[in-house]
């Protein structure tokens, strides 16, 4: 399926961030290819991005400008038992992606995440920061960044982190069933990051990419709080009854390694946006008015 009209091909577009994307973009009147692997739409061009000739194919058929890619493994307690599958899609994936759009002088976005840092610092982490990821999703990710730098060609990264929105599993919606199920919930007052609302991340993403901006950039929505702050305030928006109770990540020990501290410093970004980012509190109220 080619359509020579439509200029930019947006990969993993049923997903949380690919659906936001493809939203945006069509608002804005401009014709977006979809593509997507296990959970292909009618409409949709099936890609497995593991597979480098048919990434070399489908993008030599349908020549994109611009190809974003918001596909990948996003389990990050499965990736530790699945570092493999993980590297596949979120490392060697990237490289075939990448060696596809230098061959066709294309520009590609890449979003990566904050677990790419070893969340030690106590200031937010710069772009060019070096990274030292302590998860298998992590490593998996770093594999992704540094098969697009050593490839070359046009490319754009925008690192992010605690992300929400409508079509994927997410920490809002997580709170929200088990709040409507119990009177109290703990949840880790230790581990501090930026929640980031994906209409958001989205609307940053066709910004930067249509001032054909480079490099490495950060992007979520501020302030800093913890998981317990961000549950707390979702509990009080959605008016439920549920107590939110702080509690030490020693009492929920996971397979994979939270950061403790994964801040990101966005200027770089903010700096060219023409638009104010609106804080998370305000991001979610709007998200729990349209789930």
């Amino acid at each position: 399926m080619s359509n020579n009209h439509a200029n930019i091909l947006v990969i993993g577009a049923s997903g949380m961030l690919g659906g936001a994307l493809v939203s945006f973009l069509q608002s804005r009147g401009r014709q977006v290819l979809q593509a997507e692997w296990l959970n292909c739409k009618n409409d949709q061009l099936r890609l497995d991005i593991t597979d480098g000739s048919a990434v070399e194919i489908l993008l030599s058929d349908n020549r994109p400008r611009i190809v974003f890619n918001c596909s990948g493994f996003t389990d990050v307690d499965g990736a530790e038992e699945k570092e493999e599958q993980a590297l596949a899609v979120n490392g060697r994936g990237v490289e075939n992606l990448a060696c596809a759009c230098r061959k066709l002088d294309c520009l590609l976005v890449h979003i990566s995440t904050d677990y790419v840092f070893d969340g030690r610092a106590h200031s937010p982490y710069q772009p060019n920061d070096p990274p030292d990821p302590q998860s298998a999703y992590g490593r998996s990710k770093l594999a992704g960044e540094m098969a697009l730098q050593s490839v070359g060609g046009k490319w754009l990264m925008v690192r992010t982190a605690w992300l929400f929105g409508k079509g994927g599993k997410n920490f809002v919606d997580t709170i929200l069933a088990l709040a409507r199920q119990k009177d109290v919930l703990k949840v880790v007052n230790d581990q501090f990051g930026c929640p980031t609302y994906a209409p958001d991340l989205a609307r940053c993403l066709a910004d930067l990419a249509d001032q054909d901006a480079r490099g490495i950039f950060h992007f979520c929505n501020g302030p800093v709080c913890s998981w317990f702050d961000l549950a707390r305030k979702i509990v009080e928006l959605a008016h439920l009854k549920c107590r939110i109770i702080p509690c030490p990540t020693s009492e929920f020990p996971r397979p994979a390694k939270r950061p403790a501290y994964s801040v990101l410093d966005c200027s770089g970004a903010l700096e060219k946006l023409s638009w104010p980012v609106r804080p998370w509190p305000q991001a979610l109220e709007d998200y729990l008015q349209i789930r």
